[in-house]
């Protein structure tokens, strides 16, 4: 899911995602340590699914609905150890999203280790949009980890590792660590980011291991790989693109269907462009798809955002988006309002 921070990146979407720092206590007493945020989300959405199949009926729906809460502490210990929780709303269930401790090196030795639940530095996953893009849904994953970081040169070069249990496994394996990330970012001039990054095991991200048929009992683990560049210019202008794929086949009936004779190998990509309108109105078009997403990932999206800040912090967000799955079996036009404030 979305950082709760990806709002403010949204009203001033020229903005970089910063790399973990040591900071200064800002006070002796406990509270001055202590920051709380938030984040709430309300959606009113409109959808229409047209099936190819002529004997499968259309579908139309319309809802509105508070779709996510977030509620962020992020606690000072001590110069080098921080302390982060970010409770979550969502599907009406309430959860731990993230818990982390986070170490943090001196600016001679810039090293960083973090543990707890976390999103594995896998993807960059960056969006002007209210809904995410099908390299997200294909590679996101939010597990219990230790990552490991050294940044070189400020904040020109990071580099990363880290270990997981995964939700899919081998055959005959034990429950055990046994899947691993690595990832590399690269900040070569200002409003320049570029990145690339690789995971062991792409059936244990998120969503994508709903549509794993047996994610307990895969023949072998497919790892994945992820590119992505972000550009920003002239002080409202901003490009990111992105890819993520698999770096072998799933074998035939391991994903989305059990009687599915073709072996499979996923892959999706994003390209969005935006610009400031103002400094408070802002638009963005998207380009995406996937290449054997099955009805998991559209094969073609596109669509437009408006997002508007008209108080601080406060954001109401346009978007229409149309999707195209494969083979032509159905497609799918949304249009979606969101309004959304931080605190």
């Amino acid at each position: 899911m979305k950082n709760p921070m990806l709002l403010l990146g949204v009203l001033f979407f020229w903005g970089m995602v910063p790399f973990a720092m040591a900071q200064e206590p800002e006070g002796d007493k406990w509270y001055d340590r202590i920051r709380i945020s938030g984040l709430v989300e309300v959606e009113a959405g409109l959808s229409e699914t047209d099936f190819e199949d002529p004997e499968a009926e259309d579908e139309k729906g319309s809802d509105v609905d508070l779709t996510t809460v977030e509620w962020v502490v992020d606690v000072k210990i001590t110069p080098h150890v921080d302390g982060h929780v970010l409770f979550k709303y969502e599907d009406e269930d309430v959860f731990v999203d993230e818990g982390f401790i986070t170490l943090t090196g001196t600016e001679t030795f810039p090293a960083y280790l973090i543990a707890g639940r976390q999103y594995a530095p896998f993807g960059y996953f960056d969006s002007h949009f209210i809904t995410d893009p099908t390299t997200l849904t294909l590679g996101e994953t939010n597990e219990g980890a230790v990552v490991a970081g050294y940044r070189f040169k400020g904040e020109m070069l990071d580099i990363s590792l880290g270990a997981f249990n995964g939700r899919a496994q081998e055959a005959g394996d034990d429950d055990a660590i046994d899947s691993f990330v690595a990832g590399l970012a690269v900040n070569p001039f200002e409003g320049l980011l570029l990145g690339a990054s690789y995971t062991s095991n792409l059936a244990g991200s998120d969503a994508f291991n709903e549509v794993v048929v047996d994610p307990g009992n895969l023949e072998s683990l497919v790892a994945g790989w992820s590119v992505h560049a972000a550009y920003e210019f002239l002080d409202r202008f901003k490009l990111i693109a992105e890819y993520v794929g698999a770096l072998d086949d799933f074998k035939a009936g391991e994903i989305y269907d059990a009687t599915d004779t073709k072996t499979r190998k996923p892959a999706a990509w994003n390209v969005e462009f935006g610009v400031a309108i103002t400094e408070t109105l802002a638009l963005a078009a998207r380009y995406g798809g996937s290449d054997d997403g099955g009805e998991f990932l559209p094969e073609t999206e596109y669509g437009a955002v408006l997002n508007w800040g008209f108080f601080e912090n406060t954001n109401l967000a346009l978007e229409y988006l149309h999707g195209d799955f494969e083979d032509d079996a159905q497609e799918t036009d949304t249009i979606t309002a969101q309004l959304a404030v931080e605190f």
